[in-house]
This record gives structure tokens, sequence and C-alpha cells, in this order.
């Protein structure tokens, strides 16, 4: 289970996940379905072919099929939770085959798992293990190890060594998680630049242990604004967290793909410009323009409660181990950590774009949950995050201390006030 702090979560009804998200179905969950007749029950399909796979099917307004006018679902209360699909039962969890077993993640794109609300995260550990046994998944668990970059692996130890020290600073309550993370993204832009090869072993935790105790005279000095490239960059890179295709979407015929791939290529370079309107993205309702985004201010109220959201988000991305090797797409440790922080750095860009598209100067909280779900709902699950132009920009943004830049321009909190 991720380590998250006073991280809490039951299941409030909200029916987002039954909205916005494309189930996927095994085998037995079909047989199920079969076997109680939902088909003529709905007098419409209950699934539909995706690829070479079966996901649930939706209604024109992109509802599950089987959510009924009261907002619950039609299997839930005709036949109770266990007979759901098993995508449905495990939400918003995920869970990876390691070598002791399953690691579980928790997806802030939840809004019950972001507000934090319900019951420890420690409860959820049993019936989750429940789950995963009577279900039989598939255990095609691959390796546990990464490199720090290609060609050079890190043993267990070093990775365990830095996650220590990682998780030691961000947890540090004296300091603002904009410091935290500043610091983090300076301490593996060092990390990058050292010659990794002749520093191993018990020398590696005494180097991590040397650049930890420096942090605090790091983030004395505030990195200076970022430059328009760092900044189209990060816009870029927003742009690709944004890309949620829906089921309509996903089925269409090749022409309407290749519409599609066209809107996208169009909405990439006006993203990289910079100028005019922001092109929507999904369930936005206004267009604000990229001037409007820039000109939001950092939020002034519910400081601990935003300062919460972000630790328990970066909390549970480095200890469910979704940050680097097979945990995000392969990547090496000095490539998958800067993606993390530039995680933030987008985060920030999209509370603001969420308050400029309300109108508002000021970054709210619900801002800051929508955009930590935005980013938190992409990592690791859109492949064209773990493309090699992303790598290519991430190592751009490394130089000239573009990941420390980004951070405090589109940071959650003011810190100089």
């Amino acid at each position: 289970m991720p380590r998250m702090g006073d991280q809490r979560w039951s299941c409030q009804s909200c029916t987002r996940c039954c909205r916005d998200l494309v189930v996927h179905l095994f085998e037995q969950d079909r047989e199920r379905i079969d076997k109680h007749g939902w088909r003529d029950r709905l007098q419409v399909a209950p699934y539909v072919r995706l690829g070479r796979g079966w996901v649930l099917n939706k209604r024109e307004d992109g509802a599950c099929v089987f959510l009924d006018e009261n907002g619950l679902c039609s299997i839930h209360v005709q036949q109770g939770a266990d007979a759901k699909p098993f995508a449905c039962r495990l939400y918003p969890f995920s869970v990876r085959p390691v070598r002791q077993g399953w690691q579980v993640s928790l997806r802030l794109d939840c809004p019950s798992a972001a507000a934090s609300k319900g019951e420890s995260l420690d409860r959820a550990g049993g019936w989750l293990g429940q789950l995963l046994n009577k279900h039989e998944m598939p255990h095609r668990f691959r390796k546990d190890s990464a490199d720090f970059r290609r060609g050079l692996p890190a043993t267990a130890e070093e990775i365990e060594a830095l996650q220590t020290r990682l998780l030691r600073w961000v947890k540090d309550p004296s300091r603002s998680m904009n410091d935290k993370v500043v610091g983090a993204a300076r301490l593996t832009t060092t990390l990058t630049e050292a010659k990794l090869e002749k520093i191993r072993g018990p020398r590696f935790a005494e180097l991590l242990d040397l650049l930890s105790s420096a942090l605090p005279t790091e983030i004395a000095s505030q990195p200076q604004p970022p430059h328009s490239r760092q900044r189209g960059m990060l816009r870029q890179l927003a742009f690709a967290h944004a890309e949620h295709l829906n089921l309509a979407q996903m089925r269409a015929g090749l022409v309407t793909q290749w519409h599609h791939r066209w809107r996208q290529l169009r909405y990439a370079r006006r993203f990289r410009k910079g100028v005019g309107l922001v092109p929507r993205p999904p369930n936005a309702t206004r267009d604000p323009t990229f001037a409007d985004v820039e000109s939001v201010s950092p939020a002034r109220d519910q400081i601990q409660e935003i300062e919460s959201l972000l630790l328990r988000y970066v909390l549970g991305r480095l200890t469910g181990q979704s940050v680097f090797g097979e945990g995000y797409y392969g990547w090496p440790i000095l490539t998958g950590l800067p993606a993390l922080w530039l995680s933030i750095a987008t985060a920030g860009w999209w509370a603001r774009y969420h308050a400029a598209a309300d109108d508002r100067p000021v970054i709210s909280l619900a801002d800051v949950a929508t955009a930590i779900g935005m980013v938190d709902r992409a990592a690791s699950r859109l492949p064209i995050l773990g493309a090699m132009p992303e790598r290519i920009r991430i190592n751009y943004l490394l130089r000239d201390d573009g990941v420390a830049r980004l951070v405090c321009a589109y940071a959650f909190l003011d810190d100089t006030k």
C-alpha cells in the first residue's frame, strides 16, 4: 500500500468514474453480465469491443449504461458490489505486480481521494487483498530494478537510500511544499551531473547525505523566472497531460481518428506558442486566453488543505513506486524523478487555467484538486507521456535550473509573503 500520511478514502457516490473513465473488462466480468441477462434488461449492448478487448458501453452523454436515474450502479443495486466488474470494484486503486506481490497506487482523480474523505487508507489493504485473491489476477511480474540512467543499473539498496532521503525531505513540516519540491528538483539535477559510475553502494548514500545537508542553502537561492522556451515546453507538457479520449473517440472510424490527430497537432502548436485562446480540454466550458492563465495568482485561502493535497500526491507517487522503472514507462530514475517534479508545475498551470476559465484571479482549492487529478490520472497511463519526445523535453529542462524555475513560476502557494 502507498504511504500517504493521513490519506483517507471511501466512495461518496459522486459518479465521476462512471462518466469519465473507460472500464476494461475481464472475461469473467463479461460472463457474469451475460449470465444475468443485462443485454435484455438494458435494451442496449452492456459492453462493446475496443481493440482486442471489451469495455463497458456508454450512453450518448458519456455515462455508463449501468448508471441509473438515481446516480447508482444498476449491478450494485440489484446484485451487490461483488457482481460489479473488477475495474469498478478496484477503482480508485491501481495495482502492479512486483516480486513480493502487488504494489498499490491510489488515484487522486477520484474526488473523494483528492479530498481525503472516508476511512483511513490502512483499512483498504484487507479488502484489496481479498479482491485480488478472489479474482485470481495473473501475476505477470517483470522486474523491480531500475537504472540511474540508461546502462547504469541501480541496486535495491541505492534505490531505497534515495527514496528514504527524498521522503525525509518532503515530510519535513518546517518547510513549505514549494521549497520541498524545489529542493528535491535541485538534488535530482545534481545527481544527473554526478559521475555515479564511481560513487556506488555506501558512497552513494554518503553523497545523498551530503547533498541533503546542503538543501537548506540550495532553496535559500530563489530560482530565476523561466525563459520563454522553458514556459513553452511546460505548456506542451500540460497539453500532453490533458489528452484523454472518450469511448466514442477511441472507437471512431479511421477518418474521424485522422481528424482528431490533425486537431491534436494544431492544439499542440498553439500550446507551444502560448498566444490566443487556450484550446478547450475535456469537460471545460469556457475559453480563457494563455495570457489570462499566466495572470492568475497563487492561492490565498485553504493553505493547509492545499499543502496536504500536494504532500499526499508526492508521497503517493514516491511510495507507490510510480516514478521510474516499471512503474513509469520503464524510465531511468534520473529521468522519472524530474518528470514527477514537473508534473507539479504542470498541475500549477492547469490550476491557473481552471481559475481563469471561471473568471477568477486567484487559485482555489478546487482548482488544485482538479489539476492534481488531471496529472495523477495521466501519470504512467498515457502512452504519449512515456514517449521519447517527453524524455528529450525533460532532459532539456534539467539544464539551467529549468525544473526549479517552472515549479516556482507555477507554484500553488506564494512563499514570498
